[in-house]
């Protein structure tokens, strides 16, 4: 990785510009761990609305290098679960030798510094499936539904599910979520109903008295998962593996309606419901 005293640290923009004082940050934080200096780090210094920075790959590295060394679970889960909200956003193939989009207008470091940071980078997510792993009996202690829906992220980020992520990231409370037909370009508000998921013309905050039109959920209520492949195709059987390995009743119930099938309400033309998520994301 990127090493604190490398000069290229001067020429990484993140959002205020050059931030000449990050790697003293950092340091700072491995030397002795602070809530407040970690949250100035990754949502001040290297995260800013949904954009990803040239710092943000330098510095991920070092902050992945805290959990690991890192013996409190608590710290450990904080860490990873602020993380997986950027590296949901990175949308640069993951491959060695790849000069991220961040870094197109950077005329200060040579492509092989740039290749440096982001192998650097990639290196450091391999550590994350053994991480999730490690600290899902953690995860799953916790009271609160939404961290639990964090870690799911997290764990999809891990195995490089990006988009997955990003719908529970975004809708992280697990029970309404925006469709976007494709095909008319109609925008569905999807809400819970006791136990189901309903579609909605309108936003049924302001139009209570709309007829709700109905979801057909999957009709494999418990899928079951090989264990080892994670892509976006078996979504439905992973996600649901690991959502009741981390004890999410609410988000649970919702599930075959999330990848179930309706009629858009626009154009009448079918919906797979989480497939419109992604695209209205």
């Amino acid at each position: 990785m990127l090493t604190l005293d490398d000069r290229a640290w001067q020429f990484l923009n993140g959002p205020y510009g050059i931030d000449e004082s990050l790697p003293e940050a950092i340091a700072g934080l491995k030397a002795a761990y602070s809530k407040e200096l970690l949250d100035d780090i990754i949502w001040e210094r290297i995260y800013h609305q949904n954009t990803l920075y040239e710092n943000t790959f330098a510095a991920i590295p070092h902050l992945l290098e805290v959990v690991v060394n890192s013996t409190d679970a608590e710290t450990q889960l904080d860490i990873l679960c602020s993380l997986a909200v950027l590296i949901s956003e990175d949308y640069n193939p993951p491959l060695p030798d790849t000069i991220p989009a961040e870094y197109e207008d950077n005329t200060d470091l040579t492509p092989e510094q740039v290749h440096g940071i982001y192998n650097a980078y990639l290196l450091a997510l391999q550590q994350l499936p053994a991480l999730c792993a490690a600290l899902l009996p953690q995860a799953r202690a916790g009271a609160e539904e939404d961290d639990k829906t964090y870690f799911l992220a997290a764990t999809a980020v891990a195995h490089g599910q990006h988009a997955f992520a990003r719908v529970f990231i975004q809708y992280s409370g697990g029970e309404e979520y925006i469709a976007h037909c494709e095909a008319c370009g109609t925008d569905t508000f999807v809400w819970p109903k006791g136990d189901r998921l309903l579609l909605f013309r309108e936003d049924p905050v302001f139009h209570k008295e709309q007829e709700a039109l109905p979801i057909t959920p999957h009709p494999d209520k418990t899928p079951a998962w090989d264990g080892t492949t994670i892509t976006e195709a078996n979504s439905y059987a992973w996600g649901y593996h690991f959502l009741s390995q981390l004890d999410m009743p609410n988000l649970k119930q919702y599930w075959p309606y999330l990848f179930g099938t309706a009629s858009c309400p626009g154009c009448g033309k079918p919906l797979v419901v989480f497939e419109s998520i992604l695209a209205g994301m």
